[in-house]
């Protein structure tokens, strides 16, 4: 599996929907941006199960995958092969992260902690939201059609965009430098206990050709989870949180490696 770990920064910035609930959002741009947000704020647990397919130049790779989010600040992302083999497990508890292999060798965990896939910045906009998902000052205004625009900035740059149709956000846009480093795009909004969530979502990079298509196929709102659930794996590296997204492990690109070797 190569880059499993991509299917990360991708999953979530969102939450799901399919037939489109009803009332529609308001019309107001202001208010509909409020009301997306106070949405997200209802949601102070999840658990998701998933399957996503990683579009490469190079061919497809599939993997089946659990979320779970705590806030304001724990979650955990584990993806699996067939039969619930756990190949990649991310876990962050307030300031602290941690990486896990369990499949791969001594050498390539140890140079895991090296790097960090992710920004914290862009777990926290997937999975925690709230100001991480719009940071610094969010202006709302009409958009084409019936979709209302949002742009984000901080410190006058603009950090984040996000399209708001009338049952919920359908694209949202990350910016490095000026040019978009990640686009989401979120459809098939369904209601899970009182909400419009995404039941798919489409993650695109253009910078780096790869696109991950994700469906839910299950959600949990709010569910009780125990601390248990966010303890380090045994076999776990801790990560430094300062390495931005563009910093590649070489190590956890073949973390699936091992066990496609002995299949």
């Amino acid at each position: 599996m190569r880059r499993p770990y991509m299917i990360v920064v991708v999953f979530l910035a969102g939450c799901a929907s399919a037939p489109p609930p009803r009332p529609a959002l308001p019309t107001d741009p202001a208010a509909r941006l409020a009301a997306v947000r106070a949405g997200e704020d209802h949601v102070r647990s999840l658990r998701a199960r998933f399957d996503s397919v990683t579009r490469l130049p190079g061919g497809d790779r599939s993997a089946t995958g659990v979320l779970l989010v705590d806030k304001p600040d724990r979650f955990r992302l584990r993806l699996m092969l067939p039969f619930g083999i756990t190949v990649f497990d991310y876990l962050n508890v307030g300031e602290r992260s941690w990486i896990a292999l369990p499949l791969a060798d001594a050498a390539q965990r140890s140079r895991a902690g090296a790097f960090a896939p992710f920004s914290r910045d862009d777990l926290g906009q997937a999975f925690l939201r709230g100001a991480y998902a719009f940071p610094g000052q969010c202006g709302a205004a009409a958009g084409p059609g019936d979709d209302v625009s949002v742009t984000c900035r901080v410190d006058g740059a603009v950090r984040r965009t996000l399209r708001i149709g009338a049952h919920g956000i359908a694209e949202e846009a990350s910016y490095d430098g000026g040019e978009v480093r990640l686009r989401v795009r979120y459809a098939d909004y369904r209601p899970v206990g009182g909400l419009a969530l995404p039941f798919r979502i489409t993650l695109d990079y253009p910078q780096r050709q790869q696109t991950v298509d994700i469906t839910i196929t299950h959600y949990e709102v709010n569910p009780s989870l125990s601390d248990g659930l966010f303890q380090p794996l045994p076999d776990s590296v801790s990560v430094n949180a300062s390495f931005g997204v563009r910093r590649q492990a070489a190590a956890l690109q073949s973390a699936a490696q091992p066990r496609r070797r002995r299949a």
